[in-house]
């Protein structure tokens, strides 16, 4: 489809009859609480026009995620999330999402971020390169052609795969180290996020020096949350801040261990440091926001993990309103790749009774990820392992089952897997999972801002590239 195709017209006829139906009330029974009042800047139609672009991506999230993150916030705050409260309140164009790849109905993040930069499907693994081999033309060149400045913000490693796919184009997303050299010379301006080993001499397969390259072609370098958020920073044009030499460790656990805050921003604030630095340029920017542990905690099937990186996601979105209230000629886009995991939270119990305890109480008592604990055991004593493990996430260990820890402690994802499969969190929580692989699902879209209107009911990962760059007046 085509951006002059994607029309007015087909919103009204399937989009607007959908909304009708979007509005919380109370009588939708006991978990519903009332409609807020905020107001943001109504969707435009076809010829609206944008100077700005904020694309928030929520990496992995089935919808069984999504409702897990409100349940929690509604218990533990007597609030709704923001992505809800955007439907509550009909704040928002709604669209259905299909996430197809060239060469599979479940696609991976490389070829789900590349349809949406490059406006084809491409086949699974690659960024930005077509199936004959071809290197395409991304987003970010064709912004930058415009005048604007990019940016690219994620609690993955920067060098991820639907960072990556926004600013640089390889035959496999594996090539990390030439992405992070590609992020230098195509000239994205912030990077924010994790990785720090794919810029560093030490760490890099060539040696090569990239903090040094990136601080010689004039950004700022940032290694902590201190340094990023210091009020007596300069601001900037340019910012690479790495904070974790591999993904920044999970929400659940930032919010648990003080040392790991004291150095890892969270991601609105990465997200609210982007958007001043960025914002400098008169003539626009866009930038994507990825909350990409969600699809982590997916592929770990942690239910503890993967609420709190859904409500660290969700922080973002209120960020994006309050810029797009001050600047309404800002097109905002919040969605997912596709589905992981398979997230589910089930009915517990004679009738499904029990099924709120079980949730409320399963959750609350998880205070660490199963990775947390995993990279413990490589470092502390048996006893105290096991002491961290019955404190943390109320599993008491036997002698046998530390062993068995211990015969795969070199392992990349055994120890996390066994810590997984006796924790039971299907029997402690009542959510499960249909696999540890990525699912075939439609997803969630929401947009508002200048040109969201061309956003119809359903559409194609595709399709997103072609609004951009009508909106954004992209050749």
């Amino acid at each position: 489809m085509s951006a002059d195709q994607i029309s007015r017209r087909g919103f009204l006829g399937t989009g607007a009859a959908a909304g009708a139906g979007l509005l919380w009330t109370s009588a939708m029974g006991g978990c519903a609480l009332p409609v807020g009042g905020r107001v943001v800047t109504p969707h435009s139609a076809e010829s609206g026009k944008a100077k700005n672009i904020i694309f928030l991506v929520a990496d992995g999230m089935n919808t069984g995620t999504w409702t897990l993150a409100d349940y929690w916030l509604q218990k533990q705050q007597n609030k709704r999330t923001e992505w809800v409260n955007l439907y509550a309140e009909q704040l928002v164009q709604r669209s259905l999402m299909e996430t197809c790849s060239a060469n599979s109905l479940v696609t991976d993040s490389a070829a789900a971020g590349s349809s949406w930069s490059c406006g084809q499907r491409i086949n699974n693994g690659a960024i930005n390169f077509d199936p004959d081999g071809n290197s395409l033309v991304t987003i970010h060149d064709r912004i930058k052609k415009s005048g604007r400045s990019t940016g690219l913000v994620t609690t993955t490693r920067m060098t991820h795969a639907t960072p990556a796919s926004f600013a640089s184009s390889v035959s496999s997303r594996g090539m990390e180290d030439e992405i992070a050299l590609q992020y230098l010379n195509n000239g994205v301006d912030v990077l924010l996020g994790g990785g720090a080993r794919h810029f560093s001499a030490q760490t890099r397969k060539d040696g090569e020096d990239l903090f040094g390259k990136y601080k010689a072609s004039g950004y700022q370098v940032l290694q902590t949350r201190n340094e990023l958020l210091a009020p007596t920073r300069q601001s900037s044009d340019k910012i690479l801040g790495t904070f974790w030499q591999t993904h920044l460790p999970y929400s659940i656990d930032w919010n648990q261990q003080p040392k790991i805050a004291q150095r890892v921003p969270k991601l609105s604030e990465m997200m609210r440091v982007a958007l001043k630095s960025l914002d400098r340029n008169p003539n626009g920017f866009l930038l994507q926001v990825e909350g990409g542990r969600v699809d982590h905690a997916g592929h770990g099937n942690d239910p503890g993990a993967i609420v709190h990186d859904q409500l660290a996601f969700d922080e973002c979105i209120k960020v994006a309103l309050e810029f797009s209230q001050e600047n309404p000629e800002t097109l905002v886009v919040v969605t997912t790749d596709h589905g992981c995991g398979g997230c589910q939270l089930n009915g517990v119990g004679a009738s499904y009774v029990d099924t709120d305890s079980t949730f409320y109480e399963g959750i609350g008592a998880i205070r660490a990820s199963y990775e947390y604990l995993k990279n413990q055991h490589k470092t502390l004593p048996r006893e105290e392992f096991r002491d961290l493990v019955e404190e943390l996430i109320q599993l008491s260990l036997t002698d046998a089952q530390i062993d068995t820890l211990d015969e795969h402690k070199d392992g990349l994802y055994e120890v996390s897997n066994y810590l997984r499969k006796w924790h039971d969190p299907f029997k402690r929580t009542g959510v499960n999972f249909t696999s540890s692989n990525h699912t075939g699902e439609f997803v969630e879209l929401s947009s508002w801002g200048p040109g969201s209107g061309l956003l119809n009911a359903w559409i194609k990962n595709t399709d997103v590239n072609q609004v951009m760059r009508k909106v954004l007046e992209l050749s």
